[in-house]
């Protein structure tokens, strides 16, 4: 199991197109396989500033995501909205450690809403 958290930074300006397109990254990302959890949250004291949690099975199911049509659309789309460059730090778990405890439910992933 690999998990981050990746912080990004947005320009002040940006920060309501940022959410808009990463709303879309977030439930594209949760259908792909190999990815366990992906939450989307933003800071209440700085909201440019946002945290991406990710949990993947494996590194190549993480190599998957980055070669995937609808994260580099999101990265080309961004990319210029960051006011600084994004930082990712991966994370080994310690409680809870079961891969399954890091899983959508199932209805959550699949809804319509």
């Amino acid at each position: 199991m690999k998990i981050s958290a990746v912080t990004v930074t947005v320009k002040d300006e940006f920060v309501e197109d940022f959410i808009e397109a990463s709303l879309t990254h977030q439930k594209n990302t949760t259908l792909e396989k190999g990815n366990l959890r992906f939450d989307f949250l933003q800071s209440k004291s700085e909201p440019n500033m946002f945290l991406f949690y990710e949990v993947y099975q494996s590194d190549s199911d993480i190599e998957k995501h980055r070669q995937a049509d609808s994260y580099k659309i999101w990265r080309q789309t961004v990319d210029e909205w960051m006011a600084i460059p994004r930082k990712g730090i991966r994370y080994r778990p310690l409680a809870p450690i079961h891969s399954a405890a890091y899983r959508y439910p199932d209805w959550m992933v699949h809804s319509e809403e």
